[in-house]
């Protein structure tokens, strides 16, 4: 196999899917039905509070995923059609654990009988992690009724209420334009709906106010990424770096725009150069994060497969599953490592 051919199938594994919208799923279609049993969930937090947009999959007792679907309205989740058995319910958010809970409808011999088996799963805040956007930091003089507005946009956006969210943002903005965190939140939030136009207007808005904000150019940059214009996102994941040069995830996301744009790159000179620089800002991730940020090993891959060596590719890629044995690419990743040492011999 020649070196662009894996070097491809590497970049499809990694590359960076921001947002992921989950559709309904069943693999039973074609069989003839009968079920007539209902699973009902709802998804919450530790904390009492419903989680919305939480990817909710559904398995059998041996682990087979056979339906998926995502919490809508107050973290609520349904399953139809169901036969009688054991299920299994995996729950993932991003920020939080991964949690798997236990249903089962009773064995039945009437044909028209019908069960509705409804349970809360509970997830808990995933500790510390590694790859963590920076924060903001800027104190103004907001007058309160655009500060209750505000306030009351972060509770509902916790809570899973975007359009209510976004409304409050929106009149704490109308209350006060130079309102920099509401602005900043208003662009989170459009970013996470694939609103990229307006987040990156809500985002100039809050540079205008604040360019010395590491923040606004690393989710600037994360929009740049998105629509792969990779020379912008450079651009802005380098100015995060150098306003604060203590976030990984900055780092990190500066060295993978560089890689996007070496692999593109037919000048030789400029390639190499994008791979150094991608090299040496891998190592200022891996640094900051206290070498806990395993993704890392999955950048490094690419960079050692561009060059030839096709055994350090191998290595980094173990590496990683070692670090993450339970990584939702693992399977793909696992094929690579085969495929690059298939090609060495």
């Amino acid at each position: 196999m020649r070196w662009r051919t894996l070097f491809s199938l590497i970049s499809c594994i990694l590359f960076m899917d921001i947002i992921v919208f989950a559709q309904n799923t069943d693999r039973f279609s074609g069989q003839t039905r009968t079920d007539t049993n209902t699973l009902r969930g709802k998804v919450r937090s530790i904390d009492g509070l419903t989680v919305n947009n939480a990817i909710v999959e559904l398995r059998l007792g041996g682990g087979a995923m056979i339906s998926q679907t995502v919490t809508r309205n107050d973290g609520d989740f349904l399953f139809p059609n169901l036969q009688a058995g054991e299920y299994e319910v995996a729950v993932t958010i991003a920020g939080y654990e991964p949690t798997v809970q236990v249903a089962r409808f009773n064995e039945s011999d009437r044909m028209s009988f019908a069960e509705v088996v409804t349970i809360e799963v509970l997830i808990k805040p995933r500790r510390e992690p590694a790859l963590l956007a920076p924060g903001t930091s800027f104190a103004q003089d907001v007058p309160k009724p655009a500060r209750a507005a505000y306030e009351r946009a972060v509770a509902r956006l916790r809570e899973g209420k975007s359009d209510e969210g976004v409304a409050a943002l929106r009149e704490a903005i109308a209350g006060f334009n130079d309102y920099f965190d509401a602005h900043f939140a208003l662009g989170k939030e459009m970013f996470r709906a694939g609103k990229d136009a307006e987040a990156l207007e809500a985002f100039e808005r809050a540079r205008q106010i604040n360019d010395r904000q590491d923040a606004v150019y690393y989710m600037f940059g994360l929009v740049m990424m998105k629509e792969r214009k990779f020379s912008v996102a450079e651009y802005a994941f380098r100015e995060a770096t150098r306003l604060n040069a203590t976030s990984a995830a900055s780092h990190f996301y500066h060295a993978q725009s560089l890689i996007e744009l070496a692999v593109r790159e037919s000048d030789q000179r400029q390639r190499a150069a994008d791979f150094e620089a991608a090299d040496l800002e891998l190592n200022h991730a891996w640094e900051t994060s206290n070498k806990r940020l395993a993704i890392v090993y999955l950048q490094r891959a690419r960079i050692h497969e561009s060059r030839g060596d096709r055994e350090a590719a191998a290595r980094d890629l173990e590496t990683f599953l070692k670090a993450e044995p339970d990584a939702k690419n693992g399977a793909a990743i696992r094929e690579a490592i085969g495929k690059l040492r298939s090609a060495k011999k």
